[in-house]
């Protein structure tokens, strides 16, 4: 009983200070005081599609060399600034951060087609065109995390997709339009790093995604 009458106690105490810190606000607005705090810190999730492109291996034709696959995980975006008459964080600089899982496939005409999971943490520079709409552009940092099949034969090679190791760093660029928390972006990653020395092959990517974000705090 003690617990609990100590725990609605303070559950009213705070209900009390939120009720205050309202009426304070909106007297400080009525009285013509205005909120300092221009920059808005946003997280939430992302999800969508990709369709993804590995460039020519010279030593065997692998054919297709693109296909379908899809990407998911979170998204954090910091909006600075304000607009004259709007509210706080619609300037036009922005950053946004996610950290995703990205599953890219790529078609073959060979034994098998190739799966190629990455951890990627896209870091992009947003410029805003107005308040919803914005232009990416920055760098997606991507790590192999996992690869199908073990080999791939071809008619006179045989590559150990298995034992593709390391990162990328792509350039990535797109557009992107926001409204009340939710977000669709489409984006294009230009892979410069090759899978490994045997197969100098890089991975690019386009990309349609959609999320929401939820306004954590200002500052």
């Amino acid at each position: 009983m003690k617990k609990l009458f100590l725990l609605a106690a303070t559950a009213m105490m705070a209900l009390t200070v939120n009720a205050q810190v309202g009426d304070d606000y909106e007297e400080g607005q009525q009285k013509g005081f205005v909120d300092s705090r221009k920059n808005v810190v946003s997280i939430g999730v992302t999800a969508g599609g990709n369709f993804s492109m590995m460039s020519k291996y010279d030593p065997i034709d692998l054919g297709k060399r693109t296909g379908i696959g899809f990407q998911g995980g979170l998204a954090a975006n910091v909006h600075f600034g304000q607009r004259q008459g709007a509210e706080a964080g619609t300037g036009p600089i922005g950053l946004q951060l996610e950290v995703l899982y990205a599953q890219h496939n790529m078609k073959t005409d060979l034994n098998d087609d190739i799966k190629l999971g990455y951890l990627e943490v896209p870091v992009l520079f947003k410029y805003y065109i107005t308040k919803e709409l914005s232009i990416e552009l920055g760098p997606t940092f991507a790590f192999l995390m996992s690869k199908k099949p073990d080999v791939l034969v071809g008619p006179s090679t045989t590559i150990a997709i298995g034992d593709l190791k390391g990162g990328d760093i792509r350039a990535t660029g797109g557009i992107s339009y926001q409204t009340k928390g939710f977000f669709v972006n489409a984006r294009y990653s230009y892979g410069f790093g090759e899978l490994a020395g045997n197969f100098p092959c890089k991975v690019s990517a386009a990309t349609l995604s959609v999320g929401y974000l939820f306004d954590v705090f200002k500052f």
